[in-house]
């Protein structure tokens, strides 16, 4: 027996690549008269009721498990009879699961239904991803109003999400975004506009939406479950880091290396255990029938419930088909890693043998990495000579070479520390950081710390004990740069295994400078101020720069910025913002101020414009020198 069935007559908006032949699902959204929220209305094309059970389309979209995209072709999980028979279209009558309720203006979807329903011929219309901006922004257009409805509600569920802790990253400028798991996949070049977000948010909400309506009817589908990884650290932290990296294109590349490594994969099912990653106590996959075959057994499962007919699949199949798909996508994720692993150990090697000289950073970091565990090859020498005197060395290159065990690494180990703990005494403790970052295992660089003298004018000694070899006191009129001596020295007495006996610091014996020298320092720093209301200098003051180098500067603009202010004894740098354009598309300017000078950038982030406003104040400084 079939349900009964619901049509209406308003449009739908199918929105797609304009060459798109699978097209899954169509909506409506409309205001509620004062503006109290919106009338929300998701079709899903009813491919149930075109690929019946047990069919040869049925068996190949077990087998596909989901519709394949590559560069030259597509592969379609149903094959393209079954996928153009059931694909919603303008032109023919389709059946459909529909889910309609109310959007309230803080995000919640509610009075839910879930029901079946046909779409007459005509009520649907395609829309290219790239036309909407062009409708949005045009108020005479016909489909303006709903576009405008649907991007505003978008965006509501978009903040409730963000509110509620889920990490939601769209970056449509560089063509980034997070998946439901929190991992942070590319969109490609065609999808890069706002309607990315208004479809993405929109089948969220109905999946969840789908899957609370299954738990209150009390009926079993492949609900979608993700569980925390407790090591992957809270959402905001990633949110952060994501914000921060975004526009070092190396840092980016490393940090969604980890979050596919620290974040867990969902999984598909019968029971409901919820979804961490969007922070929602339950959540489905109904939205893509033609697509993946998990909504396609879904949807079997509702259009049965819905018809009161018999179940599709026994508590027992459900159940074993989840695990399948389970199992599926672990060896898919595994070969996948596999095969990028083995291709990056191929480039690394190829690279090896290749001009050193040529490679950036990043690929110079790799090929470091691999070596570092055999003997030092001449041209690797060579290179990592040229490298520190040329200021190119960082603090991840230094923390794989001093793990380097094989006695041909000594003689350059030594070079590159003395040279850098003479020229950059400030990496001293980015590398002890990152060498415990790879070293969980081992304990940290550990530090000990002495003062002495008047209390006007103070002096400190450090030591420092690495992998259990202890190194010789460092003295200075500065805390930090005795710190940061000793550190380089630990590592030099592990490389060489010269132990310093237990000891008291060994004190100068003539009084310090009642006004000591300070060098120009560059320390790497996990935060910084920001304030409404920049400080102000009447006369911009005249700031050291000596030993300074552009080039170091320009690397970490911020932290530079910060060190520059603590070392010419000024307040911080403050930064004021203000923001401009779209919701979707936001322009943000910045002006930072440090000891009377100013310099102001704008970007499409807030952290890339502070950034940018940094480098141009840093640019400015070193004109004046």
């Amino acid at each position: 027996m079939r349900s009964s069935t619901v049509t209406d007559v308003s449009t739908l908006l199918m929105i797609d690549s304009a060459s798109a032949r699978d097209r899954d699902d169509a909506f409506s959204v409309t205001p509620l008269v004062g503006g109290g929220g919106w009338t929300v209305e998701v079709h899903i094309a009813g491919v149930a009721d075109v690929v019946e059970l047990g069919s040869v389309a049925d068996e190949q979209a077990f087998l596909r498990a989901e519709t394949r995209y590559l560069r030259s072709r597509t592969i379609p999980m149903l094959g393209e009879t079954a996928e153009q028979a059931a694909t919603l279209t303008a032109d023919s009558r389709r059946t459909s699961l529909r889910v309609t309720g109310t959007l309230t203006t803080d995000g919640r979807l509610v009075d839910t239904a879930v029901g079946r329903a046909q779409i007459p011929s005509g009520r649907c219309v395609a829309v290219d991803h790239a036309e909407v901006p062009g409708i949005l922004t045009d108020p005479a257009h016909p489909l303006h109003p709903q576009l405008a409805a649907a991007d505003a509600a978008a965006q509501v569920l978009l903040t409730a999400r963000r509110d509620g802790g889920a990490l939601a990253f769209y970056d449509l400028t560089r063509g980034w975004a997070s998946n439901e798991d929190g991992a942070i996949v590319a969109i490609a070049a065609e999808l890069r506009t706002v309607t990315y977000v208004i479809v993405q948010e929109l089948m969220i909400s109905t999946n969840e939406a789908v899957a609370l309506w299954c738990v209150e009817q009390g009926l079993p589908i492949l609900f979608r479950n993700h569980r925390p990884n407790p090591v992957a650290g809270s959402t905001d932290e990633l949110m952060n880091e994501i914000a921060a990296a975004a526009g070092d294109p190396d840092l980016f590349a490393k940090l969604r290396g980890r979050l596919l490594s620290t974040l867990r994969a969902a999984t598909y099912d019968p029971t409901v255990h919820g979804h961490y990653g969007l922070r929602l106590s339950a959540y489905s996959h109904v939205t893509s029938p033609l697509r993946r075959v998990a909504d396609l057994i879904n949807q079997r499962i509702i259009f049965a419930h819905l018809d009161s007919s018999p179940a599709p699949y026994t508590a027992d199949q459900l159940a074993a088909l989840g695990a399948d798909l389970n199992r599926r996508t672990r060896a898919a994720r595994e070969a996948k890693k596999n095969h990028f692993k083995h291709a990056d150990q191929r480039i690394v090697a190829e690279q090896a043998t290749a001009d050193l000289t040529a490679l950036d950073s990043r690929r110079f970091h790799k090929v470091l990495k691999a070596e570092a565990a055999g003997s030092l090859r001449a041209q690797l020498a060579a290179e990592l000579a040229r490298r520190v005197d040329a200021d190119l060395m960082t603090a991840p290159d230094v923390a794989v070479l001093i793990d380097a065990a094989d006695p041909t690494w000594l003689p350059i180990q030594l070079r590159v520390l003395d040279t850098l703990a003479d020229t950059h005494p400030e990496m001293g403790p980015s590398v002890a950081s990152v060498w415990r970052q790879t070293h969980p295992d081992q304990p940290p660089t550990d530090l000990e710390i002495r003062r002495n003298g008047a209390a006007h004018n103070p002096l400190f000694a450090a030591r420092a004990t690495h992998l259990g070899v202890r190194g010789p006191w460092a003295t200075s009129t500065a805390k930090r740069q005795a710190e940061q001596a000793a550190l380089w020295a630990a590592v030099r007495a592990q490389l060489i295994g010269t132990d310093q006996p237990d000891t008291e610091p060994d004190w100068p014996t003539t009084e310090p400078s009642p006004q000591p020298t300070t060098p120009l320092l560059a320390p790497q720093v996990s935060g910084f101020a920001e304030s409404a209301e920049p400080h102000c200098t009447a006369t911009p003051a005249a700031l050291n720069l000596d030993g300074a180098k552009k080039s170091k500067a320009l690397s970490n603009p911020i932290a530079w910025l910060m060190s520059l202010a603590q070392n010419n004894n000024q307040p911080p740098p403050e930064w004021n913002f203000c923001t401009e354009g779209p919701a979707h598309a936001p322009r943000f300017t910045a002006t930072v101020r440090l000891a009377g000078h100013s310099a102001t950038a704008d970007a499409t982030t807030k952290t890339a414009a502070k950034t940018a406003s940094a480098t141009a104040l840093i640019e400015t400084l070193f004109r004046q020198r």
